[in-house]
This record gives C-alpha cells, structure tokens and sequence, in this order.
C-alpha cells in the first residue's frame, strides 16, 4: 500500500489459523493504521475472516482482498472518486484483472460487466459478472445485509452478491474505468481447485443456502427454477470430475427434491439418468451420452445450462499497455519509499 496514490486508508488483516512463522510475520505488519486479527471462533474460511474485518472497519467504505490477490496503486483514489459521484449507492463495482505471476502478465479480466443487465441472473446461472474484491462497499449497508454467509465457503461472493441485490440493495456499476485490482488464478494448489470432501460439502451447502434465501424473498421467486438447475448442474459435475461420485451426487440429488420439490415424473427421469451414467460413464460412454441427449429434451433446459462467457472478457490492447506503463510506475514508486 506504500504506492497508493490515496492514503486516506486502514487495513485490517485477519489470519485464519496460519502456521506459527506466517503469524508471526504477519505481526510484524502491524502499524498505526495496520491492525491485525486472528479467527478464534467461528466456522474456517474466508466468509467468517471477512465478516471479522468488516464489523472491525473504522472507516465508512471498504475493499475485500484476498492475501494471493493484489491492489493496484490507483484502486482506492479511483474508487472513492467514483464513488462521490454516486453517493446514494450501497455499493460501487469496479473490473478486475486476472494474473498468473505479476500483475499485468495476461489481458484477462475477471468477467464481462453488463452493467446491470441480467446481473442477478448471471449469479444464478453461476456466471458471477464481478469478483469479491470488485465491489467498493459502503460498510453500513453491507453490515445491514449481515455481511458473508459463514455457512457458505465455496462461491461465497456470489452468495453475497445475489443476496445484496435481491434485498435492494443499490449498486452503481463503472465498467469503462481501469482495472485496478488483480486477481491470482496460477496452476498452483488453491482451496477452491481442489475436490476435497470439505470443498464438495461447501459446493452442496451453498446450493442449499441459495435456495433458502430465493424461497424468503418475493424478488427471488422468477429465478428458483434456474437455481433448481444448478442442483443438476452440480451432479453433473460431481460425475464428470469425481472419484467416487455416487455418494456426492445422491446427497446433492436428495437435497434438490427436499429443497425443489419436484414431481415424481421429474425425480423418476433424473434419478434413472444419473444411475445410467454412474453405470456406464467409465466403459460404455456413448450410452452415457445417448442418455444425456434423451433427458434434455424431456427436462428443463436450464438443468443443461449452455456455458457462459466467464473468464474470458479480454481487456483491450491500449487499456493493457495503460495498466502496465501505470504498473511500472507504481513499481518505481514503492521502491523510493522503501
């Protein structure tokens, strides 16, 4: 943060039980406006860290980052700027770029932003337009909402995101401004891209969690037959991309007729085709897919949702010779301060 161009700031880093030298070295971060705190109770994940950041802000805006992700010099100007202009907002979003090793060494941003367009529904169909740190939030509004879901670890963001929309909550959207915070996606082991049990329960209970709250809102009611799909979808993942499947994908399949009740006629078609293809999906695949091809037409088309277009909005060729000449600057900077 030695290179921000707007100092007017705090940060508040929460550890969620790291090794003893990371705590330690985290620590020695701590200065007049560096406070630093370390989960002691609560569920693990990044849902509870954040929500201990949040009731702990001193300020009346606030910025998540996550600890592989970086902020560029120009975030915080930039976003209080644009926030000034638009003062009746709960919240203000801004693009965001992915990296692999250094900020600036792809042109891919996080998502397309519509601009409001279909927002809610994107984060229904699991095609979230923006990122957990693209939002600028307005503390009191989002302390209001209750913050993160803590029972929520995997797709937590778009938990809150779709929950902050669907209660009214305003957003302004600047989707033309620079990108001005990166986002890590490496080939590196992360939590998140790796199909341990925990994460495969986290995936199970946010469908679960998403399904309460559309089910307590008016709002939400047009899009529970999209968010019944994704209980599908997340079977077919299971079989796709698990060993072993069977067991995940009965619990998903048992918590989508205790949440959805569907008809008998649907569970028959859906229950038949996923023990077809348990059975066939290793050494009679073509089965499986003749399968598949039958109960899509049968089905509704949002359980066999086409993919979107996330992760792969590019920003143009000036925008990204701009982000990186302001990044060597930035580079620059921070080494006069050091």
């Amino acid at each position: 943060m030695r290179a921000s161009t707007e100092q007017r700031f705090e940060i508040i880093v929460v550890d969620d039980g790291s090794s003893a030298a990371d705590w330690e070295a985290v620590q020695a971060l701590a200065d007049e406006r560096t406070r630093i705190f370390r989960r002691s109770d609560g569920i693990k994940g990044p849902s509870r860290c954040r929500n201990l950041g949040l009731f702990e802000a001193k300020g009346d805006r606030v910025v998540f980052l996550d600890s592989d992700d970086m902020m560029a010099s120009w975030c915080l100007e930039q976003r209080l700027m644009e926030s000034e202009k638009a003062p009746d907002a709960d919240f203000w979003v801004f693009p965001v770029m992915l990296f692999r090793d250094m900020p600036g060494d792809l042109d891919l941003l996080w998502n397309s932003m519509a601009d409001g367009r279909d927002d809610v529904g994107r984060f229904v169909r699991s095609d979230p337009p923006w990122h957990t740190s693209s939002p600028l939030w307005k503390v009191s509004s989002l302390r209001k909402l209750g913050g993160f879901n803590e029972a929520v670890f995997y797709g937590d963001d778009a938990d809150l995101h779709l929950r902050a929309l669907l209660s009214g909550l305003k957003a302004r959207q600047f989707p033309e401004t620079m990108p001005d915070l990166f986002v890590r996606r490496s080939g590196a082991p992360r939590i998140t891209n790796s199909l341990t049990s925990a994460l495969i329960e986290s995936r199970r209970i946010r469908l679960r969690e998403g399904m309460r709250f559309l089910k307590t809102v008016v709002a939400g009611t047009p899009y529970r037959p999209v968010w019944e799909g994704q209980y599908i979808v997340e079977a077919e993942f299971l079989l796709f991309n698990h060993t072993p499947a069977k067991r995940p994908i009965q619990q998903v399949l048992e918590n989508w007729q205790c949440d959805c009740r569907p008809s008998r006629m649907r569970r028959t078609i859906v229950n038949g085709y996923f023990s077809v293809a348990l059975a066939c999906r290793q050494h009679a695949y073509l089965i499986l897919r003749i399968a598949r091809r039958i109960v899509m037409k049968v089905l509704p088309s949002c359980y066999f949702p086409n993919g979107g277009q996330y992760h792969r909005a590019r920003a143009e060729a000036d925008v990204l010779s701009a982000i990186r000449s302001r990044l060597v600057e930035s580079g620059r900077r921070a080494a006069a301060h050091s």
